[in-house]
């Protein structure tokens, strides 16, 4: 669940990669929903990775799945841009929120064969 953590700061720290507009790190579109958004789902996925809450990394990562596919749509169809992102936030949102569902994902024993 440490992984989760680890995510949500990259997430957190990404978000510096959208302040400097013009400048040549400037690498992912984001207005202040999208800003408020990924900040939000990456604390989520923070304390839930440290308190070691699977519920709660679930969560921020199906919600970054929310946000990657309704960026998409926007996109797609032309909407308002509410996130004020372009197809690299949806990247973002999509390695985030695969990274956190498959870490909070309940696992289940292995499966032994029966002694014969």
């Amino acid at each position: 669940m440490k992984l989760a953590v680890g995510i949500g700061v990259g997430l957190a720290l990404a978000t510096l990669l959208a302040i400097p507009q013009g400048l040549p790190w400037h690498m992912i579109g984001l207005g202040v929903p999208g800003y408020l958004v990924v900040l939000a789902l990456a604390a989520a996925a923070i304390t839930g990775g440290w308190h070691e809450r699977r519920s709660l990394v679930l969560i921020a990562g199906f919600g970054l799945l929310a946000a990657a596919v309704f960026q998409l749509l926007e996109l797609v169809i032309g909407g308002q841009n509410t996130l004020g992102g372009d197809l690299s936030t949806v990247s973002l949102l999509l390695g985030g929120a695969v990274g956190l569902v498959a870490i909070g994902s309940p696992r289940t024993a292995p499966q032994t064969a029966p002694q014969t």
